[in-house]
């Protein structure tokens, strides 16, 4: 029997183009197939696109992409004086709802895909798939980071939804469920944050930073607890020992996992241009060949 795989896409904006290049490594070079596939913000737009198998027209996507094609509007006086009289964003995402439109075909998903949205209104995540009502309103609420983007009405159940990454930024929880035999995490972030000289500029830099390091630490909590729960069963079934989940008395199980993500900073996750994209193509390749081997 072949093995479950798992692919756990985290968020990062334009730095997304680390995980197409990573997951492309992995697929091509090293022969994985996705069953399960999670992913919050940009990386639920990744995830969808891997999920319909369209890899081609993924990684074409990443390598004509600019700033233009995912958003229009700034940080500027302007933008402001729309914040003083109502406005929700400084942004606005229409361009990336048309891209959304225009590439997603339902017919054509064949993983078992979540996206990660959370409601700014009730506070809860929830863990959208293809089957769900205006799945594809969804998708965009998991891409929208709160003040650079409106919130997404997807439903009168689920109104004002913003990025899944707000309380999930490593959607393992979405996935453990199923039993997957293996996981691979892909995370456009390092593990430990570059100084930022210019954080406290303005008003979005503020915001971004904020954001950044909130982001960093629930990942970094999530994925820390899990190896290490993980490795606590894999000493334990050495031994003989079979421990238990507290929550629910099912035995843990032991699952094969693997963390990629860039040795070094990847940039702005509002730049688009293709100066800092083929830098995180380059990047996301690379460090799966280090991670993954050659």
């Amino acid at each position: 029997m072949s093995k479950k795989t798992a692919l756990i896409l985290s968020g990062g904006g334009a730095k997304g183009a680390f995980e197409c290049a990573a997951e492309k490594y992995a697929r091509e070079v090293k022969g994985y197939q996705w069953d399960i596939i999670a992913g919050v913000s940009v990386g639920a737009l990744n995830g969808v696109m891997l999920g319909m198998e369209k890899y081609d027209r993924l990684y074409e996507v990443w390598n004509t992409i600019s700033n233009d094609q995912v958003y229009t509007g700034g940080f500027n006086v302007w933008s402001v004086i729309k914040i003083l009289f109502g406005a929700k964003s400084f942004y606005g995402n229409e361009p990336l709802r048309r891209m959304l439109i225009q590439e997603y075909e339902p017919g054509k998903i064949k993983a078992d895909l979540r996206i990660g949205s959370v409601s700014l209104v009730s506070g809860e995540y929830t863990q959208f798939t293809p089957d769900m009502p205006n799945f594809l309103e969804a998708v965009l609420a998991s891409t929208v980071i709160p003040i650079i983007w409106s919130p997404v009405e997807v439903s009168p159940e689920y109104p004002g939804m913003v990025d899944g990454g707000v309380r999930n930024v490593s959607p393992l929880g979405d996935v453990l469920a199923s039993e997957p035999d293996e996981i691979i995490v892909i995370n456009c972030d390092t593990e430990q944050l570059a100084p930022q000289p210019d954080a406290t500029k303005n008003l979005l830099k503020i915001g971004l930073r904020t954001s950044d390091i909130l982001v960093n630490e629930l990942f970094r909590g999530d994925v820390n607890e899990f190896i290490r729960i993980n490795a606590l069963v894999k000493e334990a079934a050495e031994q003989g020992v079979i421990l238990h989940n507290p929550a629910n008395g099912k035995p843990y199980k032991y699952y094969e996992c693997k963390v990629i993500e860039p040795e070094s900073p990847l940039g702005d996750p509002l730049d688009f241009s293709q100066l800092s994209v083929q830098r995180s193509l380059k990047a996301g390749w690379e460090r799966a060949k280090a991670v993954l081997g050659a």
